[in-house]
Protein backbone atom coordinates (compact mmCIF):
# COMPACT_ATOMS: atom_id res chain seq x y z
CA UNK A 1 0.00 0.00 0.00
CA UNK A 2 1.51 3.90 -0.77
CA UNK A 3 0.99 5.92 1.83
CA UNK A 4 1.78 9.08 1.54
CA UNK A 5 1.48 11.73 4.54
CA UNK A 6 1.73 15.31 5.28
CA UNK A 7 4.08 15.82 2.08
CA UNK A 8 4.79 19.75 1.28
CA UNK A 9 7.31 20.70 -1.53
CA UNK A 10 8.49 24.64 -1.48
CA UNK A 11 9.97 25.97 -5.00
CA UNK A 12 11.57 29.70 -3.89
CA UNK A 13 8.62 31.35 -2.60
CA UNK A 14 5.98 28.87 -4.11
CA UNK A 15 4.76 26.18 -2.21
CA UNK A 16 3.82 23.73 -4.61
CA UNK A 17 2.10 21.08 -2.46
CA UNK A 18 0.94 21.88 0.74
CA UNK A 19 0.74 19.55 3.78
CA UNK A 20 -1.08 16.48 0.95
CA UNK A 21 -2.39 12.97 2.27
CA UNK A 22 -2.04 10.23 -0.20
CA UNK A 23 -2.85 6.58 0.86
CA UNK A 24 -3.75 4.17 -2.53
CA UNK A 25 -4.57 0.54 -1.08
CA UNK A 26 -2.57 -2.65 -3.20
CA UNK A 27 -4.49 -3.01 -6.37
CA UNK A 28 -6.10 -0.14 -6.50
CA UNK A 29 -6.38 2.74 -9.21
CA UNK A 30 -6.82 6.29 -8.09
CA UNK A 31 -6.85 9.38 -10.14
CA UNK A 32 -5.67 12.94 -8.69
CA UNK A 33 -7.24 15.04 -10.83
CA UNK A 34 -6.51 18.89 -10.77
CA UNK A 35 -5.75 22.05 -13.32
CA UNK A 36 -2.49 22.28 -14.44
CA UNK A 37 -0.22 24.48 -12.20
CA UNK A 38 -1.74 22.70 -8.87
CA UNK A 39 1.04 20.17 -7.93
CA UNK A 40 -0.02 16.92 -9.46
CA UNK A 41 3.31 16.26 -11.55
CA UNK A 42 5.51 17.45 -8.28
CA UNK A 43 3.08 15.07 -6.17
CA UNK A 44 4.39 12.10 -9.20
CA UNK A 45 8.04 13.36 -8.83
CA UNK A 46 8.15 13.33 -4.86
CA UNK A 47 6.43 9.33 -4.81
CA UNK A 48 8.82 8.48 -7.59
CA UNK A 49 11.86 10.09 -5.46
CA UNK A 50 12.95 12.42 -8.20
CA UNK A 51 12.10 14.97 -6.01
CA UNK A 52 12.60 15.48 -1.81
CA UNK A 53 9.94 16.91 0.38
CA UNK A 54 10.21 19.92 2.78
CA UNK A 55 8.02 17.81 4.82
CA UNK A 56 5.94 14.59 5.20
CA UNK A 57 6.94 11.22 4.51
CA UNK A 58 6.46 7.97 1.50
CA UNK A 59 6.20 4.85 2.38
CA UNK A 60 4.55 1.48 0.87
CA UNK A 61 3.58 -0.90 3.50
CA UNK A 62 5.12 0.27 6.31
CA UNK A 63 8.21 1.22 4.92
CA UNK A 64 9.57 4.65 5.10
CA UNK A 65 11.18 5.43 1.45
CA UNK A 66 12.34 9.03 1.73
CA UNK A 67 15.87 7.90 1.70
CA UNK A 68 15.43 5.47 -1.01
CA UNK A 69 16.85 6.41 -4.32
CA UNK A 70 14.11 6.22 -7.01
CA UNK A 71 15.75 3.02 -8.79
CA UNK A 72 15.34 0.92 -5.60
CA UNK A 73 11.79 1.66 -4.88
CA UNK A 74 10.19 -0.50 -7.37
CA UNK A 75 7.78 1.94 -9.03
CA UNK A 76 7.31 3.16 -12.76
CA UNK A 77 6.54 6.46 -13.86
CA UNK A 78 5.07 6.94 -17.49
CA UNK A 79 5.44 10.77 -18.61
CA UNK A 80 2.72 12.98 -20.63
CA UNK A 81 5.38 13.11 -23.57
CA UNK A 82 6.15 9.35 -23.31
CA UNK A 83 10.09 10.30 -23.61
CA UNK A 84 10.78 7.28 -25.75
CA UNK A 85 14.09 7.29 -27.20
CA UNK A 86 14.05 7.76 -31.24
CA UNK A 87 16.98 6.30 -32.34
CA UNK A 88 15.47 3.11 -30.00
CA UNK A 89 13.43 -0.04 -32.12
CA UNK A 90 10.53 -0.62 -30.59
CA UNK A 91 12.06 -3.41 -28.04
CA UNK A 92 15.61 -1.59 -27.70
CA UNK A 93 12.76 1.37 -25.67
CA UNK A 94 10.89 -1.76 -23.67
CA UNK A 95 14.08 -3.50 -22.80
CA UNK A 96 15.76 -0.26 -21.41
CA UNK A 97 14.56 -0.77 -18.37
CA UNK A 98 15.09 -4.05 -17.83
CA UNK A 99 18.29 -3.85 -19.18
CA UNK A 100 18.95 -1.38 -16.33
CA UNK A 101 18.47 -3.60 -13.72
CA UNK A 102 21.17 -6.37 -14.80
CA UNK A 103 18.79 -8.91 -16.11
CA UNK A 104 19.82 -11.43 -18.56
CA UNK A 105 19.47 -10.80 -22.18
CA UNK A 106 16.91 -13.92 -22.77
CA UNK A 107 15.15 -12.99 -19.67
CA UNK A 108 14.58 -9.37 -21.09
CA UNK A 109 13.70 -11.01 -24.90
CA UNK A 110 11.32 -13.40 -23.25
CA UNK A 111 9.81 -10.25 -21.14
CA UNK A 112 10.06 -7.38 -24.07
CA UNK A 113 7.42 -10.23 -25.93
CA UNK A 114 5.34 -10.67 -22.81
CA UNK A 115 4.59 -6.84 -22.20
CA UNK A 116 4.27 -6.09 -26.37
CA UNK A 117 1.98 -8.46 -26.32
CA UNK A 118 -0.09 -7.41 -23.40
CA UNK A 119 -0.40 -3.91 -25.15
CA UNK A 120 -1.34 -4.96 -28.33
CA UNK A 121 1.88 -4.38 -30.28
CA UNK A 122 2.92 -8.09 -30.62
CA UNK A 123 5.13 -8.41 -33.64
CA UNK A 124 6.24 -4.57 -33.25
CA UNK A 125 9.73 -5.34 -32.00
CA UNK A 126 12.13 -4.35 -35.00
CA UNK A 127 9.43 -1.33 -35.60
CA UNK A 128 11.01 2.19 -35.58
CA UNK A 129 9.73 4.56 -33.03
CA UNK A 130 9.46 7.20 -36.27
CA UNK A 131 7.17 4.99 -37.60
CA UNK A 132 4.41 4.31 -35.35
CA UNK A 133 1.18 6.30 -34.56
CA UNK A 134 0.80 8.52 -30.96
CA UNK A 135 -1.78 5.93 -29.86
CA UNK A 136 1.45 3.18 -30.53
CA UNK A 137 3.76 5.44 -29.05
CA UNK A 138 1.69 5.36 -26.11
CA UNK A 139 1.58 1.99 -25.94
CA UNK A 140 5.35 1.40 -26.17
CA UNK A 141 5.42 3.87 -23.39
CA UNK A 142 3.46 2.12 -20.88
CA UNK A 143 5.49 -1.53 -21.92
CA UNK A 144 8.10 0.15 -21.20
CA UNK A 145 6.90 1.57 -18.06
CA UNK A 146 5.06 -2.09 -17.22
CA UNK A 147 8.46 -3.87 -17.95
CA UNK A 148 10.26 -4.40 -15.02
CA UNK A 149 7.06 -5.34 -12.97
CA UNK A 150 6.99 -2.37 -10.65
CA UNK A 151 4.81 -2.14 -7.71
CA UNK A 152 3.46 0.72 -8.51
CA UNK A 153 3.18 2.74 -11.85
CA UNK A 154 2.49 6.64 -11.68
CA UNK A 155 1.13 7.57 -15.20
CA UNK A 156 1.24 11.47 -15.77
CA UNK A 157 -1.17 13.23 -17.67
CA UNK A 158 -0.27 9.93 -20.46
CA UNK A 159 -2.86 10.85 -22.83
CA UNK A 160 -3.08 14.70 -23.06
CA UNK A 161 -1.38 14.92 -26.59
CA UNK A 162 -4.31 12.03 -28.32
CA UNK A 163 -7.42 13.52 -29.53
CA UNK A 164 -10.88 12.30 -27.65
CA UNK A 165 -11.67 9.12 -29.69
CA UNK A 166 -8.51 7.77 -29.74
CA UNK A 167 -8.22 8.76 -25.49
CA UNK A 168 -11.34 6.96 -24.67
CA UNK A 169 -10.39 3.55 -26.58
CA UNK A 170 -6.93 3.84 -24.90
CA UNK A 171 -8.22 4.49 -21.32
CA UNK A 172 -10.62 1.40 -21.55
CA UNK A 173 -7.40 -0.59 -22.91
CA UNK A 174 -5.47 0.92 -19.92
CA UNK A 175 -8.03 0.06 -17.62
CA UNK A 176 -8.16 -3.74 -18.41
CA UNK A 177 -4.48 -3.97 -18.61
CA UNK A 178 -4.31 -2.85 -14.86
CA UNK A 179 -7.31 -4.98 -13.70
CA UNK A 180 -5.29 -8.06 -15.56
CA UNK A 181 -2.56 -7.33 -13.54
CA UNK A 182 -4.29 -6.00 -10.29
CA UNK A 183 -1.24 -3.31 -10.33
CA UNK A 184 -1.72 -0.43 -7.84
CA UNK A 185 -1.75 2.71 -9.82
CA UNK A 186 -1.61 6.28 -9.60
CA UNK A 187 -3.10 8.15 -12.54
CA UNK A 188 -2.60 12.32 -13.10
CA UNK A 189 -5.02 14.07 -14.87
CA UNK A 190 -7.08 17.46 -15.61
CA UNK A 191 -9.81 15.30 -17.61
CA UNK A 192 -12.45 14.17 -15.18
CA UNK A 193 -13.75 11.78 -18.03
CA UNK A 194 -10.42 10.52 -18.53
CA UNK A 195 -10.19 9.66 -14.50
CA UNK A 196 -13.67 8.03 -14.76
CA UNK A 197 -12.89 5.28 -17.37
CA UNK A 198 -14.23 7.59 -20.38
CA UNK A 199 -16.80 10.05 -21.23
CA UNK A 200 -19.74 7.34 -21.39
CA UNK A 201 -18.18 5.63 -18.68
CA UNK A 202 -19.14 6.61 -15.05
CA UNK A 203 -17.19 5.17 -12.32
CA UNK A 204 -19.46 3.30 -9.34
CA UNK A 205 -18.50 6.05 -6.80
CA UNK A 206 -16.12 8.94 -6.41
CA UNK A 207 -13.18 8.41 -3.44
CA UNK A 208 -14.25 9.94 -0.22
CA UNK A 209 -12.02 12.51 1.18
CA UNK A 210 -11.26 11.92 4.80
CA UNK A 211 -10.15 15.46 5.47
CA UNK A 212 -9.28 18.74 4.12
CA UNK A 213 -5.46 17.39 3.69
CA UNK A 214 -6.54 13.66 3.04
CA UNK A 215 -8.03 11.62 0.38
CA UNK A 216 -7.97 7.74 -0.48
CA UNK A 217 -9.23 5.15 -2.53
CA UNK A 218 -12.06 2.97 -1.12
CA UNK A 219 -11.26 -0.37 -2.14
CA UNK A 220 -12.38 -2.86 -5.70
CA UNK A 221 -9.48 -2.76 -8.33
CA UNK A 222 -12.11 -3.89 -10.57
CA UNK A 223 -12.84 0.41 -11.52
CA UNK A 224 -11.46 3.25 -11.79
CA UNK A 225 -11.49 5.69 -8.61
CA UNK A 226 -10.90 9.41 -9.15
CA UNK A 227 -10.10 11.96 -6.13
CA UNK A 228 -10.78 15.50 -6.72
CA UNK A 229 -7.72 17.81 -5.82
CA UNK A 230 -9.60 21.17 -6.85
CA UNK A 231 -13.34 22.44 -5.83
CA UNK A 232 -15.43 23.74 -8.49
CA UNK A 233 -14.65 27.56 -7.57
CA UNK A 234 -11.10 27.34 -5.67
CA UNK A 235 -8.33 25.00 -4.80
CA UNK A 236 -8.47 23.61 -1.55
CA UNK A 237 -5.71 25.02 0.96
CA UNK A 238 -3.76 21.29 0.78
CA UNK A 239 -3.15 21.47 -2.88
CA UNK A 240 -2.35 25.05 -3.84
CA UNK A 241 -1.60 26.43 -7.43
Amino acid sequence: MLDCRDLSVRFGDHLALAGVDLMVPTGNVVAVIGPSGCGKTTLLRVIAGLQRPLTGTVAWDGENLNAIPPHRRGFGMMFQDHALFPHRTVAGNVDFGLKMTGSPLDVRRSRVEEVLELVGLGGYDHRSIADLSGGEQQRVALARTLAPSPRLIMLDEPLGSLDRALRDRLIGEMRGIFARLGITVVYVTHDQDEATGSSSCAPERWCERAGPRSCGAIPAPSSWRACSATAPSSMPPWLEA
